[in-house]
């Protein structure tokens, strides 16, 4: 039985472990992005650099990020309202807002990546260099298991659906 160095118990069921890790990295991360000049959510910083490389409507940030349209809107409008991006008519279908970053919200973006690279190279210093890339490849494939399961229709997560399946 290991632990970390705060005492919590390292040899945890796999799944637990995993859990706890993606807490523990959305609860870091928050932090480093919350201390920024021009301070951001995790959400905010992904919906600026998603901006960034181009999905430019609200749907097509929604779509990208499994939200739904008022989420994102939502989220839009406070980084409207604090200068950070522009929202304005689509020429092509006046139905529908384009949406760009604003110099500050490129440059909030930009310290954002960097905070977040730095934090990320922290992190993987506990990583031996030979296992990198199967950690990137697990956790690709976890991300893309996740994101499969979460686009599922029902409602119910895949615990208790085994449990419906063994009655």
């Amino acid at each position: 039985m290991s632990s970390g160095p705060s005492g919590e118990r390292r040899d945890e069921d796999l799944g637990v472990l995993l859990v706890s890790v993606s807490a523990r990295l959305t609860r870091l991360y928050g932090r480093v992005l919350g201390q920024l000049d021009t301070p951001l959510t995790f959400r905010q910083h992904r919906m600026l650099r998603r901006v960034s490389e181009g999905h430019t409507s609200m749907a097509a940030l929604a779509a990208f990020g499994n939200l739904t349209v008022p989420t994102v809107s939502e989220s839009v409008e406070v980084l409207v309202r604090r200068g950070l991006m522009n929202r304005q008519e689509n020429p092509q279908n006046r139905r529908s807002l384009l949406l760009s970053l604003t110099p500050e919200g490129q440059a909030a973006k930009e310290a954002a990546d960097v905070a977040l690279a730095d934090a990320g190279e922290q992190l993987l210093q506990a990583v031996p260099e030979e296992r990198r890339q199967l950690l990137q490849e697990s956790l690709a494939s976890i991300f893309d298991a996740a994101t499969e399961i979460f686009q599922q229709p029902s409602t119910a997560g895949p615990a208790t659906a085994a449990a419906r399946g063994s009655k």
